[in-house]
């Protein structure tokens, strides 16, 4: 599916797995997984051999420790690169994980899932009507019953505690970030510069930050009812304290 008026700006550059997945190393990191996988499993009221859908599914963090557990995964990306590493660890362990290249404004699927997930900001990086368009396509994906859980950055927190320029060093390597709120899309809009190897690339970018309001309103215009709302994946209330919110919504039936 074709964005309407094209990209807001290059998938593949911005989430290039090689400089992607090396400054966000400690943030992605394997020991983190498992507790987070925990937490799906608790609040989603999830058992094996459930069939589940990773909605932008990166290089298959969740997607596979899910299959190690006995769930039926199906993980969705518009990054080839990522599913191929996803691919390769699925493979090297044996995990029956399967993967499908994407784009998840436009899932093909209906009724076919039990438990769907859309974390770590995939829900915003789209414009808003390609973002409800999303959160439809799984409300549509899943069987009567099923549910899902959304994760994305709190607008609240973000907005009280941007800093105009962040800098991550990887020793002689740089991610600098200097970003501000447009207050009229409700978007923030990052000039991301990487130097790397001596290497200078601009990766800008724009991401949605939404509301708690707003994510609720947009679940039940799909159809689906929030059940319950986290500040983080520690079970935490939403509030002024968190960066995130994590909602859990069922589709009726």
């Amino acid at each position: 599916m074709e964005p309407g008026g094209g990209a807001l700006f290059d998938f593949d550059s911005l989430f290039d797995p090689d400089d992607y997945l090396y400054f966000y190393e400690e943030t992605l990191a394997e020991e983190n997984t498992p507790g987070q996988v925990d937490f799906l499993v608790r609040e989603l009221g999830m058992e094996a051999p459930m069939r589940v859908l990773d909605m932008g599914c990166g290089h298959g963090r969740h997607a596979n420790e899910l299959a190690s557990r006995g769930y039926m995964v199906v993980g969705v990306d518009i990054v080839q690169k990522f599913l191929e590493i996803a691919e390769g660890e699925a493979r090297a362990r044996g995990l029956p994980a399967q993967y499908v290249l994407g784009d998840i404004r436009g899932l093909p699927w209906e009724a076919e899932f039990d438990r769907a997930i859309c974390l770590f900001d995939v829900l915003g990086f789209f414009r808003d009507e390609e973002n409800a368009a999303v959160v439809a396509g799984a409300a549509r994906a899943l069987r009567p019953g099923g549910m899902l859980c959304v994760d994305v950055r709190n607008r609240d927190w973000m907005v009280r505690n941007l800093l105009p320029v962040t800098v991550l060093e990887k020793g002689d390597d740089l991610m600098i970030d200097r970003h501000h709120f447009d207050t009229a899309t409700g978007r923030l809009v990052d000039r991301r510069i990487l130097v790397r190897g001596g290497a200078v690339k601009r990766r800008p970018f724009s991401i949605r930050l939404y509301t708690r309001s707003e994510l609720v309103l947009m679940l039940e215009a799909a159809g689906l009812r929030v059940m319950a709302a986290f500040g983080s994946y520690e079970g935490a209330p939403i509030s002024m304290q968190q960066n995130r919110m994590v909602l859990i919504a069922q589709k009726p039936g």
